[in-house]
């Protein structure tokens, strides 16, 4: 089986599957009816903000603009926090690439 082979078939795994789910650091993957139902309370819900504004007189307060449906599956951390994250993961990886690179050395892996 060749790397892309794994790769499509990985993909190909429902989202929320062990394997998929250890791939996205432990979180569960949103299904595409989660991502779509949450496109479309925001957009029906702008819409009912727009049709506000547009009936509230003009010496009347505007009505607030609403906030974004919550999306879990999004990254909630800070900039700085997922390059720390991410130095973290590089760090990681070359270890385990050294340990590796000395046990093919040792002649305990072929």
């Amino acid at each position: 089986m060749t790397w892309r082979e794994l790769a499509v078939y990985v993909h190909g795994l429902s989202p929320q599957s062990r394997v998929r789910t250890a791939l996205n650091g432990g979180r569960l993957e949103p299904t595409g009816e989660q991502i779509l139902l949450a496109d479309v309370y925001d957009a029906v819900r702008q819409l009912t903000w727009t049709l506000q504004c547009v009936n509230t007189p003009e010496k009347a307060k505007e009505p607030k603009r609403p906030k974004p449906y919550p999306r879990w599956w999004l990254n909630p951390t800070k900039p700085e926090e997922a390059k720390a994250a991410r130095v973290d993961r590089l760090d990681a990886a070359r270890e385990r690439r050294r340990e590796r690179q000395q046990a093919i050395a040792e002649g305990r892996i072929a």
